[in-house]
């Protein structure tokens, strides 16, 4: 067999880690950064050995989350990140848009976009949607949405984690359903960037006789069959405990699909679908710490890596750690930032090579960051 990770802390798993900013509030208009997301394309439009990194951000020009200039982004490095083209404005509304997640679909050479725009409350999430591009990010189709406000209960959608595309070639893209006021119950004294500009928090009051808007939180994924031409939403995972939301996806090593979530209770929860996405156990938690914060991951020869903040009440530091058992236990592995009295959030994580992954991070109230972490490795024969 082949080398794997080393997760032996004994053993000296971190090999090597650089950090380079990709943005520094100060020296920009961008004032807010964050939610963002990559995709590595291996062959670069100039046919560069060097694989080309897209990156996606939502951002603002005032210091805060959720202003109605709130836009995406987008951006590329030709060098692995030591560099980046200016970043531009690549769709922008009368209300805040969200979430960026990007996808490089090589079979139709496309770069796609999802993201949620809010259309009825100031809160995150509303429709969701996507733009696709033809020529590595140049120019940008028109949005379609794929699922609505509307749909089941009249309440915000976001999307969160990357978009999987299992073996049998379905896509799945993680999703939660956020009503408007629930941060304000499931976030409690924790950290939450709507708390910055209480000026922000005030609601689209629905007009008389409209329907009841839904006040439940729960978790999904828009599956499709024919590589994103037609979508359906599937699960409804909740527990009554707790918001479950930001769910990533993975696909187990039976086959089996497995989401995690943030939570507002300290730890990450887990759920799994042994029918292509059908249906979802009830979630339970699993050992990875979660101080109500976004996470990420990604499937590295069947290992799952996660980067995530290892506390339970803080965001920070920010860690990543390994599973070989299909999420079920984790493993530390690294450490990406270390000062506990930081705030680093929302990250983002790709494969880079064979031993190097990249991790990109909202550094708060500061910009963002790209983090390359060359990771020790052990032969699986001999270990």
């Amino acid at each position: 067999m082949g080398a794997g990770m080393s997760a032996d802390k004994g053993a000296g798993s971190l090999a090597e880690l650089k950090t380079t900013w990709v943005l520094q509030y100060a020296s920009s208009e961008i004032k807010y950064a964050s939610g963002s997301s990559m995709a590595v394309i291996k062959k670069a439009a100039n046919g560069s050995a060097t694989p080309l990194l897209a990156l996606a951000f939502q951002s603002s020009t005032e210091a805060h989350e959720g202003s109605k200039s709130q836009h995406l982004r987008f951006t590329t490095s030709k060098d692995g990140g030591e560099t980046w083209a200016d970043s531009k404005c690549v769709m922008w509304g009368p209300a805040p848009l969200w979430n960026p997640i990007l996808h490089y679909d090589a079979g139709s050479s496309r770069l796609l976009l999802f993201y949620c725009e809010s259309r009825k409350s100031l809160s995150p999430g509303g429709d969701i949607k996507y733009i696709t591009s033809s020529d590595l990010g140049d120019t940008w189709a028109p949005p379609v949405t794929i699922y609505t406000h509307e749909e089941e209960g009249d309440v915000p959608k976001v999307c969160s984690g990357k978009l999987l595309v299992a073996a049998d070639g379905s896509w799945y893209l993680p999703v939660h359903h956020e009503p408007a006021e629930s941060w304000q119950t499931f976030a409690g004294s924790s950290f939450h960037p709507l708390s910055e500009a209480p000026e922000k928090q005030a609601q689209l009051a629905a007009p008389p006789g409209a329907s009841a808007q839904s006040m439940t939180t729960a978790a999904a994924v828009l599956i499709s069959r024919d590589a994103g031409a037609t979508w359906k939403a599937s699960g409804d995972i909740e527990d009554a405990r707790t918001w479950l939301v930001n769910p990533v996806i993975e696909e187990g090593s039976k086959g089996q699909l497995i989401m995690m979530f943030r939570s507002a209770t300290g730890k990450t929860y887990l759920s799994t679908s042994g029918d292509r996405g059908v249906t979802w156990s009830r979630p339970t938690t699993n050992s990875l710490p979660n101080p109500n914060s976004p996470f990420a991951t990604v499937t590295i020869d069947g290992q799952v890596l996660c980067a995530f903040n290892n506390s339970q009440t803080k965001r920070a530091p920010l860690a990543l750690a390994l599973s070989v058992n299909d999420c079920k236990s984790w493993e530390p592995l690294a450490m990406v930032e270390e000062d506990a009295t930081g705030n680093f959030t929302s990250p983002s994580i790709v494969e880079w090579a064979d031993d190097t992954i990249k991790v990109v991070y909202t550094v708060w109230g500061t910009g963002l960051r790209l983090a390359t972490v060359k990771l020790a490795t052990v032969d699986s024969a001999t270990a």
